[in-house]
């Protein structure tokens, strides 16, 4: 798995919401911990599903909640 998730964040900002929430999904609660994202990338995700709104708005809670998770 890559370190630099620049691959992702663009596909985030294009991909269908079926496939973004698979994605985010799987990199969030099933990647071992040495390759989910930082912080940093996931509250940059959470911002791109904010502007993308709709379908998109609802996942931003699977990013809200990771990151919680990791800054406790």
């Amino acid at each position: 798995m890559m370190s630099d998730f620049t691959e992702i964040t663009q596909f985030i900002q294009t991909a269908s919401s079926a496939e973004v929430r698979e994605t985010l999904d799987f990199l969030l609660n099933e990647c071992t911990l040495d390759q989910t994202p930082n912080a940093e990338t996931v509250r940059q995700w959470l911002q791109i599903l904010q502007q993308r709104g709709g379908k998109f708005e609802k996942m931003t809670m699977l990013c809200t909640e990771f990151l919680q998770d990791t800054e406790q």
